[in-house]
């Protein structure tokens, strides 16, 4: 059976394989005559997952109470050269 076990449901076959049912092999397969089929809750969480809007790039994480943290340089530009220490 697949991780988070909470969301799966393993069940007897009755009259015919469920259309949801998991096509697991190896280990996770089930014994024979059983299914693995998700539960509502996984069939909510996947439904909440795909409704979320992802077609615009996020906008930048303003810090509340707190200094900017220090902007990363660019891959493949030099590091900033360090300041000299004082005589």
């Amino acid at each position: 059976m697949p991780s988070y076990r909470f969301l799966y449901e393993k069940r007897r076959i009755r009259d015919a394989r469920s259309a949801d049912a998991l096509q697991l092999t190896g280990s996770d397969a089930p014994p024979e005559g059983w299914e693995v089929v998700p539960s509502f809750d996984a069939k909510c969480l996947v439904a909440y997952l795909m409704a979320l809007n992802q077609s615009h790039p996020l906008n930048d994480v303003r810090l509340v109470g707190g200094a900017p943290a220090a902007p990363v340089p660019a891959a493949g530009s030099p590091a900033p050269a360090s300041p000299a220490p004082p005589k």
